[in-house]
């Protein structure tokens, strides 16, 4: 059976987080999660806590864990509750550390444990045997600790770690367990699927090449704080008018009435804002996905690196989000193989095919987090830098990619590249820079290749706004390599 290798990483693995989160609170406040059918009664808010540790790691399964106790210590709160829930409110027990050790410590502690039980299995032999192993025992042992927290807090219950037993033979409790196994292995085989692999690493990179679309965070925010404020709003006014046409109807309730129809309609908006999560967050995945898809479509087959055109319309758009600061600005970048013909008839097209791969993939490495990489000819790729960078920084990232090409090599031949970099401090058509940066390129395959130049930003990058005077009296600074 396939082993689990990896984790989910970057911004796909705080988009699992949240989905479980989510999950949780949805399952706390629901039937979802206390399923009850005479004679069958069902306990299943923890699967999401089990799966956290699955799935992510110790540190999210406590966190879920978290969110378990404090959804169970708020309904606990409530006047209607029988007297044994009582125990899990610090508001009703009496004894309000005790109850938050028993609501919330409980949970952590089996969201740590369990978590720890799946790090340890983790890439074993017979992974997905051992899986089901603590899937099926997790119940067991959240019935565990709860138990035994009671017993230590509150011993005039009579309840004790040995209760835990008492249950193993009834339908329910078996029903639980397995439930839970069979849910644990599915959402394991998944996980561990080449396509599910795929796609959150296609979601990932997503995220990565969205940098050309516009955003507004201050709109999004707003629109989330606003949609809040309305649903507390809706609350309060459903409490008050039920209120109202209950006294129209001669029922008049006390303040404890009161302040539990108060307590429902908090549970119910947060399940309402559980799902309204759970759809963000499944739409986020689809936009991604769906850009990942487009740009898919753009990217030159063989490297990998944007096509021509994509390349030149995704820098278009970034470049008007490009704040250059005092000492940083944006380059555009072109990279040339040098003596790439030789390569081919020499060495045959498979190897220079091997190259124009080794350069793409270099460039992505070193480049790609910051900027856009395109192949804008048979072998010569363009970058164009979009995050502010300092003249020195950049230095140190195009030795950097040098000394990564010259590690492919035929026999006792080495592969080099000539690059040409442009500051781009004018939001000015893409052509532009990308003839003025070519010239730069130029500059280095005639001062002997295998080395860059960078040219000194004129008062604009913009040819019809430079007096031609000044643009060329501009040094060039030159920068050898020597591999």
């Amino acid at each position: 059976m396939e082993k689990i290798k990896t984790r989910p990483k970057g911004s796909v693995r705080w988009h699992i987080l949240g989905i479980l989160v989510a999950m949780e609170t949805l399952m706390s406040f629901s039937f979802l999660g206390y399923l009850h059918i005479e004679p069958i009664s069902i306990t299943t808010a923890y699967i999401p806590v089990v799966l956290a540790g699955l799935l992510l790691g110790p540190l999210e399964s406590t966190l879920l864990g978290m969110v378990f106790g404090l959804a169970s210590m708020w309904k606990a709160s409530a006047h209607y509750v029988v007297n044994v829930d009582r125990m899990f409110s610090p508001f009703s027990s009496g004894q309000p550390l005790e109850s938050v050790l028993l609501s919330v410590g409980s949970r952590m502690a089996f969201g740590l444990l369990v978590g720890l039980l799946f790090y340890a299995i983790r890439n074993t032999a017979h992974q997905g045997i051992w899986n089901a192993v603590v899937a099926f025992f997790a119940p067991m042992i959240h019935s565990a600790l709860v138990y035994g927290v009671m017993g230590l807090c509150f011993p005039q219950a009579g309840f004790t770690i040995g209760n835990t037993l008492y249950g193993l033979h009834q339908i329910s409790n078996l029903l639980t367990y397995a439930a839970t196994m069979v849910i644990v292995i599915v959402v394991w085989h998944v996980h561990a699927s080449t396509k599910w692999k795929t796609f959150l690493s296609q979601v990932e990179m997503a995220k990565q090449i969205q940098v050309q679309e516009p955003s507004n965070r201050l709109l999004f925010w707003g629109i989330v704080v606003g949609s809040l404020c309305a649903l507390v709003a809706v609350a309060i006014y459903f409490v008050h008018r039920t209120d109202v046409i209950l006294n129209q109807n001669g029922i008049f309730l006390s303040d404890e009435n009161y302040s539990d129809l108060v307590h429902l309609q908090l549970q119910f908006l947060a399940g309402i804002l559980s799902l309204t999560a759970l759809i963000l967050i499944f739409w986020i995945f689809y936009r991604r996905y769906a850009a990942y898809a487009s740009y898919k479509a753009k990217i030159d087959a063989l490297t990998g690196a944007m096509t021509r055109k994509a390349f030149f319309q995704a820098s278009e758009q970034a470049l008007k989000s490009l704040m250059p600061q005092n000492n940083a600005t944006g380059y555009f970048v072109m990279v040339d193989l040098d003596w790439f013909k030789e390569i081919n008839d020499q060495y045959g097209h498979p190897e220079g095919d091997r190259a124009l791969k080794a350069v793409a993939r270099g460039l992505r490495e070193i480049f790609g987090s910051e900027g856009l990489v395109g192949r804008v000819g048979g072998d010569e790729f363009a970058v164009f830098i979009y995050t502010p960078m300092a003249r020195g920084e950049l230095e140190v990232h195009l030795r950097h990619f040098l000394d990564y090409v010259h590690k492919v090599h035929w026999k006792e031949r080495k592969m080099s590249c000539s690059i040409g970099a442009l500051p781009v401090t004018e939001k000015c058509p893409i052509e532009d820079l990308y003839r003025d940066a070519d010239e730069l390129l130029y500059q280095a395959k005639d001062q002997g290749r295998n080395q860059y130049v960078i040219g000194v930003p004129a008062q604009s990058a913009c040819p019809e706004q430079v007096n031609p005077e000044i643009a060329t009296q501009q040094p060039l600074r030159r920068q050898e390599w020597i591999g």
